[in-house]
């Protein structure tokens, strides 16, 4: 599949087959609105994580995105941000969902590889996979990564490649859809680029790769308050400059 339709598949994915479908009715019933899967999935979040308001934790699930086609497109092994990893940790634990999210969305293995203990080469290892992570967005998406949810890196743009180490190559495996990174040869194509058309029809006032996974109004009313920002702490404080002690995987490859 070419770049775009990798996009627009993950961007259309909204948390579905995490429930089982007789619970579809009342999943709609009590998160009204846009896409109720991903509005519970989101509250879910927010319970466990109560330093996160709703609006944050949809945008970060909006941002969890993008880190996927990230790391489905990258010939290296990607890292998230904390807050992001956040989001895939729960993403993982609905095993199931997860595993076919992997064969019938992304047709990829994203398999997910925590730091055991800190050791300073693999802390590195990920802190260069970060730095790596981050301008590989800012190329893909021509946006800047927001730094609530991404934090702020210590290297300047021109200086990354001189700073920090090569990020780990993936191994070229194949995967359920026949290929390893084989988007119709259009890798030399940024996502961004793919969509310029559309954004010269709008005028430069394209919106597909900003906000989060919104959805309406969720349960007690409260979802995307437009003063939810309120009940959370300082995302960017949690989030930092760092990248979580995560790492991307191709079909369990090291």
């Amino acid at each position: 599949m070419t770049k775009k339709e990798l996009w627009l598949q993950i961007k259309n994915y909204h948390f579905h087959n995490l429930v089982h479908p007789s619970l579809w009715d009342s999943i709609a019933t009590k998160f009204s609105g846009r896409n109720p899967f991903t509005q519970a999935f989101a509250n879910k979040i927010k319970g466990k994580h109560n330093f996160l308001n709703y609006k944050q934790v949809l945008r970060a699930i909006g941002e969890y995105k993008k880190f996927v086609y990230l790391g489905v497109i990258s010939d290296y092994h990607v890292t998230p941000s904390k807050i992001i990893d956040i989001i895939w940790h729960e993403h993982l634990l609905f095993s199931s969902g997860y595993k076919d999210f992997c064969k019938e969305v992304i047709e990829y293995e994203f398999d997910h590889h925590p730091e055991l203990i800190a050791i300073d080469e693999q802390t590195e290892m990920y802190n260069a996979q970060y730095e790596y992570t981050l301008k590989l967005y800012r190329t893909e998406f021509g946006l800047e990564p927001p730094t609530d949810i991404w934090g702020e890196t210590k290297y300047a743009n021109n200086e990354l490649s001189k700073a920090t180490l090569l990020p780990k190559k993936k191994k070229q495996v194949e995967n359920s859809g026949g290929s390893s990174n084989d988007y119709d040869n259009d890798n030399d194509i940024t996502l961004v680029a793919s969509f310029s058309h559309d954004i010269a029809e709008n005028n430069n006032n394209f919106g597909e790769f900003g906000g989060g996974d919104g959805g309406g109004s969720g349960a007690s009313g409260e979802w995307g308050d437009t003063n939810a920002s309120d009940d959370g702490a300082d995302v960017s404080a949690d989030g930092g400059g760092d990248g979580s002690g995560c790492s991307s995987g191709c079909g369990g490859g090291d």
